[in-house]
């Protein structure tokens, strides 16, 4: 029997029914069904059929329990009872009953709130009448109109602990629809509360406390959620209330949703999911304040305080003193906002309203407009951050003023371990970061001096904020969000210091965890290529709290101590590293010379004096030795090559030479056309024209053959010394791309170079021709970043033309034509 009823409940849920509709309809089934069976048999006394609960709500969904009660006049037919359960338990049907009398029902609802909660939501289905009325006008009075304060006070309590069990978020990744924050139990609690304090007859009978909008807005998404419950159960084949990753697209297929040319179905359904959470819990708060205040009246103090012309403070919140100051005047949004921040107060319902009306009046004037962006970047730097943003974000300030954050709202990303939307994720990161600020914890103390010691925390904060906005555009956000900055920044017109920094986080916001949890961090090559990348220690700092705020809200247990422990180790030593080569000169020297007590120090001292300065923060003293070595080999000979094989199938090939046009060039053409996977190269130039150049590639151990080195070695001579020529035979084809390549030329980044950045799908020969298009320019190439992964090529070359930057009359042609060759 009751596999009918499911079979009718999932092809009517097929069909597009509404959840009340399908709940009503199943739980109409299970009266009849049980009605008749009760009426089957028959008692001598007084015996009632009573549903409770959810069922007593008429809201069954497929799996849920099927709360009964036995109400008798005294315990002389519990046999009949005992009887009829066991009956319906052969149908299969989950069924949890109690069997009372009316006193029994008035104490042990006083007692248990959760009995009491139950026994709101009777309803008869069979059995004595006048039995039943004596429930109603006795039991009932009872039970809704005593001690209702405390009733109140405990389901507050009970909802609170409950979310916080849940995860305290609406924007779970896995929601679990009928307990989390917005799920169905927030309009129950609701319901239960507006029952005990303004007798609501039914949870659907909200219009006499919301405006004709919003009471349409809580049935839509009452109605979606139900129909959501519904389908999990059906597709689970069991009580389960938890929208897992696994159910998500054939959940979403069932309901309706596809595909579309940027979101999956499951991403569409998720959002769409999200959106209605957001109106239960807004409306269910909305519901539970308004029957609050009935028992606890908030006397609110009449007083009116002038913050500004246009703003003032009156009875604990900020308003517009005018009701067109947004519409004439958009920036005054966000410097309302603004005043919320520095005085910690929230802005008023109306204000709140005003402001969402005038949404659209904030246009890309306002997002470029100097006023609104110091008010802005203000808030960041206030007491606020989180809480302001949040409202910001409530609201969709943040998503009209921030395109590109908007554009992360309720987005959905299956990866391990997350539990949050992207933008819940990228606002409790930033809470968490807030939090250390203010914490007296001793375990935050490290984190607190820190921050102490940073010259823009509110520079933090923004890379912070924008550290996941590639996600919207898929794989790779790092390197996508980076691009997606760009045009941030130039919105903000930060300075050129600020600006690197938030780059330089955004770009590389996981470099510490990845080296920290991938790597062996007591490994001084480790060390010195992280010491390399964050070229210094305020970027050290800045990097290892935006890594603490990013993996503390992944989840609440994802950083773990041991993580903790291992970040920690790797900026310590990075500290003391970066710190190290800043040492007094005869000292560093002294070091040098203990590691190898034959070699010269004087020449030793030129080598390091002629060598720029990033070269000893992205050395080891040991290779620091070796590359001497090696630089006075080359000057017997006028080439010289080295090479390190490390794990992996990685080598690093090191050559020395003196300065010359195209050398980069003929370099990686010659390593290329024997087919070795360039994944990442740095370019040290001399001041005097000594060069060495730390190639390393990937496929080393899948292409060695005995005599290999010998290979390369004369192969190099050859194209460095005597010019030989370079064929790259063999072209693979351009890698398929989910974004187009970014060029980019900076030339007030140095005063001295022109800085060049190119990111854009890998393939077999692209370095060689990049810099071979630098060559035909009469473009040197004086330092390089080389860095390939996951198919992208990411590089940066400094570079310059005649001994000075490249004039702006060589820059249009230079893009060109590197575009073109990208484009090959």
């Amino acid at each position: 029997m009751n596999n009918e009823l499911l079979r009718e409940l999932k092809d009517l849920s097929g069909q597009g029914y509404g959840g009340i509709f399908l709940t009503e309809r199943y739980t109409q089934k299970i009266d009849a069904l049980i009605s008749s069976m009760f009426n089957a048999y028959s008692a001598e006394g007084k015996l009632v059929l009573i549903a409770t609960g959810g069922y007593g709500r008429s809201e069954l969904a497929p799996y849920s329990d099927i709360d009964i009660m036995f109400l008798a006049g005294d315990r002389r037919n519990t046999e009949m009872a005992e009887q009829l359960l066991h009956r319906l338990w052969d149908t299969g049907l989950q069924i949890s009953h109690s069997f009372r009398t009316p006193d029994e029902c008035v104490e042990e609802a006083l007692r248990d709130i959760r009995t009491r909660t139950s026994l709101l939501e009777a309803r008869y289905l069979a059995g004595d009448h006048a039995l039943f009325d004596i429930f109603r006008e006795k039991v009932y009075a009872e039970i809704a109109y005593k001690r209702k304060k405390s009733f109140v006070s405990e389901k507050l309590r009970e909802m609170e602990k409950r979310h916080s069990d849940m995860g305290d978020s609406v924007f779970m990744l896995e929601p679990n629809v009928k307990e989390g924050d917005g799920g169905l139990r927030d309009a129950h609690t609701a319901y239960w509360i507006s029952k005990i304090a303004l007798k609501t007859p039914r949870i659907t009978d909200f219009s006499g406390l919301l405006d004709p909008y919003d009471y349409k807005r809580f049935i839509s998404a009452y109605d979606f959620l139900l129909r959501t419950r519904v389908s999990l159960h059906l597709e689970a084949g069991r009580k389960n209330d938890i929208l897992s990753f696994d159910h998500h697209r054939s959940i979403a297929l069932h309901l309706g949703f596809r595909n579309s040319m940027k979101f999956t179905a499951a991403e569409r359904f998720m959002r769409y999911y999200y959106l209605k959470s957001k109106i239960i819990r807004d409306t269910s708060r909305k519901i539970m304040g308004i029957c609050s205040n009935v028992f606890f009246p908030v006397v609110k103090p009449h007083y009116f305080r002038k913050i500004t012309d246009d703003f003032s403070l009156s009875g604990g919140r900020v308003i517009a003193t005018k009701p067109e100051l947004f519409k004439n005047n958009q920036d005054k949004i966000m410097e309302g906002y603004n005043i919320c921040s520095r005085t910690g107060k929230k802005f008023s319902e109306t204000t709140q309203e005003n402001i969402k009306s005038n949404l659209l009046r904030i246009t890309r004037k306002v997002r470029n407009s100097p006023k609104s962006i110091h008010h802005f970047l203000e808030i960041l730097r206030g007491p606020k951050v989180y809480e302001t943003l949040r409202e910001m974000h409530e609201t969709g300030v943040l998503g009209r003023f921030i395109p590109e954050f908007g554009a992360l709202r309720l987005l959905v990303v299956h990866e391990p371990y997350h539990l949050y939307t992207v933008d819940e994720h990228t606002l409790q990161a930033i809470r968490n970061l807030e939090n250390i600020r203010g914490s007296k914890y001793k375990q935050h103390e490290e984190f607190r001096h820190i921050i102490i010691e940073l010259k823009h925390f509110d520079t933090l904060m923004l890379s912070l904020l924008f550290h996941d906005i590639g996600k919207a555009a898929g794989r790779h956000h790092e390197r996508e969000g980076y691009k997606r900055l760009k045009n941030i920044i130039e919105r903000f017109n930060l300075d050129s210091e600020r600006r690197a920094r938030i780059e330089f986080l955004v770009r590389n916001h996981i470099l510490m965890s990845k080296t920290a949890l991938k790597r062996e961090v007591s490994d001084m090559e480790v060390v010195a290529g992280f010491a390399e990348a964050v070229g210094d220690t305020e970027n050290l700092k800045s990097i290892y709290l935006i890594t603490y705020a990013d993996m503390s809200a992944v989840n609440p247990r994802f950083l773990s101590s041991w993580k903790s422990y291992l970040l920690r180790e790797l900026y310590e030593r990075t500290k003391d590293y970066l710190s190290g080569i800043k040492e007094d000169r005869d000292e560093y020297l002294k070091s040098l010379e203990k590691l190898s007590p034959t070699t010269d120090m004087n020449r030793l001292g030129e080598f390091l004096d002629e060598m720029p300065a990033r070269y000893m923060v992205s050395t080891t003293k040991p290779k620091i030795i070796e590359d001497y070595t090696l630089a006075e080999k080359m000057k017997a000979s006028g080439f010289a090559m080295r090479t390190d094989t490390w794990r992996e199938g990685v080598a690093e090939i090191t050559v020395s030479a003196y300065d010359s046009p195209g050398l980069f060039s003929r370099i990686v053409g010659f390593l290329s056309m024997k087919g070795l996977n360039i994944v990442n190269g740095r370019i040290f130039t001399g001041k005097n024209g000594l060069v060495i150049d730390k190639i390393s590639v990937s496929n080393w151990t899948d292409i060695w053959w005995e005599g290999l080195e010998a290979d390369l070695l004369e192969g190099l001579r050859g194209v460095v010394i005597e010019g030989r020529r370079i064929t790259i035979s063999k072209r693979a084809k351009r890698a398929e791309s989910i974004f187009d390549s970014f060029i980019e030329i900076d030339n007030e980044a140095s005063d001295e170079h022109s800085l060049i950045e190119i990111l854009t799908a890998d393939r077999l020969g692209l370095l060689y021709d990049i810099a071979r298009v630098f060559h035909q320019k009469d473009i040197d190439i004086v330092s390089a970043i080389i860095t390939t992964e996951d198919g992208l090529a990411q590089d940066i070359f400094y570079v310059q033309s005649g001994g000075k930057k490249i004039h702006n009359t060589v820059v249009q042609e230079l893009l060109a034509d590197v575009w073109k060759t990208l484009k090959e």
